[in-house]
């Protein structure tokens, strides 16, 4: 507790006499990791602690930080806390009538006999939100997304409808009319006719492969296109973050498509409270452009507006000073990544090695290798971001290995199931990984 005390002090201080000048790498990301790695270690009183401490630096914390606080003071009995912090993020954007089914939350809504009067409120909420970038955004967005089309010539439709017994009947069932007869009317794109690749003759084929060209030519132009006007957009507007566009900052026919098609309340939470529009334009279309947009990012995340793990959402971000693609720096951002190694030992071995003795079914957690740079090393470059270390990252790992109602970035686990039947086979692989727990 007391070292709860010195790190809130020293941050208080911090934000005082101007340190780093509202930085959130400095003022604000270290102290919700503390705060997550002691939901890690279940000690909800002090993660609670933290993220008031990180919540009073700054003016505009992020949706998904107030979310698992409002889990820890729900699980500390703190009511008047939950409602404050669930009423932040309706101002943001998310769904009020989500509320009550949220994984967690919809238990507390069946005992807590204020919840009707809080929920009447929340309806009344409008988030204050810049509807004309957001509608750019899902201008942008859409352009990326939709598939590029163009028409088939005359022959390859030709030649479709020879090979097609659907068309040949001429019957397509529309409106939810069964049983009707009318003219088929579908969409026929290059892909529709892969089946038949082999069976054209050459010269349909060359305008096949044409067509396709010119449908990869649009969705790269449309790539092009949408990532320099995001770019144009946050030169005029600044980063849009979660306060402007509203969480995700998506429309709202895709939330509800969204909704729809989720099973577990949790991953529409992560969706919606953990996602950035601008990043997912960004991301999807950085791999077709080569200018360097990482500074435009690391500065949205030193003022707030970006969470610092939504910078490993970027596909190919150069994070190097050299320009050359040998010398291109590893993705320190993206590190602490642990493989769950799930080792099954047929059932009559008995290894001599004691770590292998008891059962039969052995779980180990493989780390990454770091062929070039030290942990100390990887661990400055993302402190200076505000990401937490590697080891923490780890923890983070572990922890989301089972399912839980928090959404804590940082590490990423992955499991790998393999059949052993040596001992001599098993303690070789264990001696080839760098296991870290």
């Amino acid at each position: 507790m007391k070292k709860l005390f010195l790190i809130i002090f020293l941050f208080s201080l911090s934000w005082k006499v101007g340190f780093a000048q509202g930085d959130f790498t400095r003022i604000y990301h270290p102290i919700i990791n503390s705060a997550e790695l002691a939901i890690v270690d279940t000690n909800y009183y002090e993660a609670l602690d933290y993220y008031k401490a990180a919540f009073d630096n700054v003016k505009k914390p992020f949706a998904k930080d107030y979310y698992n606080a409002a889990i820890c003071a729900a699980m500390l009995g703190k009511m008047n806390t939950v409602f404050d912090y669930l009423e932040k993020i309706v101002e943001k954007g998310y769904p009020s009538d989500s509320l009550k089914k949220d994984i967690f939350f919809h238990y507390v809504a069946d005992t807590c006999k204020a919840w009707g009067k809080f929920e009447q409120q929340m309806r009344l909420v409008k988030p204050d939100i810049n509807w004309e970038v957001r509608d750019s955004l899902n201008t942008f967005y859409n352009l990326i997304t939709k598939v590029p089309y163009t028409p088939l010539t005359a022959e390859l439709r030709t030649f479709y409808k020879e090979n097609t017994k659907k068309i040949q009947d001429s019957v397509f069932v529309q409106n939810g009319k069964t049983g009707k007869k009318e003219v088929f009317t579908q969409v026929v794109s290059p892909d529709s006719l892969t089946y038949y690749y082999l069976k054209m003759p050459e010269k349909l084929i060359k305008q096949l492969d044409s067509l396709r060209k010119i449908n990869d030519l649009k969705g790269t132009n449309n790539m092009l296109l949408a990532f320099q006007k995001t770019l144009d957009l946050i030169e005029i507007y600044g980063f849009p973050d979660e306060t402007m566009v509203g969480l995700t900052g998506f429309d709202s026919g895709y939330l509800t498509r969204y909704r729809n098609r989720v099973f577990f309340q949790h991953s529409f939470n992560t969706s919606i409270l953990d996602r950035n529009l601008a990043i997912s334009i960004l991301g999807s279309s950085s791999f077709t452009y080569v200018k360097d947009f990482s500074p435009i990012l690391i500065q949205a995340i030193r003022d707030g507006k970006l969470a610092p793990h939504q910078i490993s959402r970027v596909g190919n971000i150069t994070l190097q000073t050299n320009n050359s693609n040998s010398n291109k720096a590893p993705d320190f951002y993206s590190m602490g990544k642990v493989n769950v190694l799930q080792y099954r030992l047929d059932e009559n071995l008995n290894c001599e090695n004691k770590l292998l003795q008891g059962k039969n079914d052995k779980k180990f957690w493989k780390k990454e290798q770091f062929p070039f740079y030290s942990e100390a090393e990887i661990n400055e470059k993302r402190l200076d971001i505000g990401l937490e270390t590697l080891t923490d990252a780890y923890k983070k790992a572990f922890f989301k290995a089972h399912p839980r109602v928090f959404i804590i970035n940082g590490g990423t686990y992955q499991s790998e199931l393999a059949y052993v039947s040596s001992c001599d086979i098993l303690e070789k692989m264990l001696k080839e990984s760098m296991l870290v727990r």
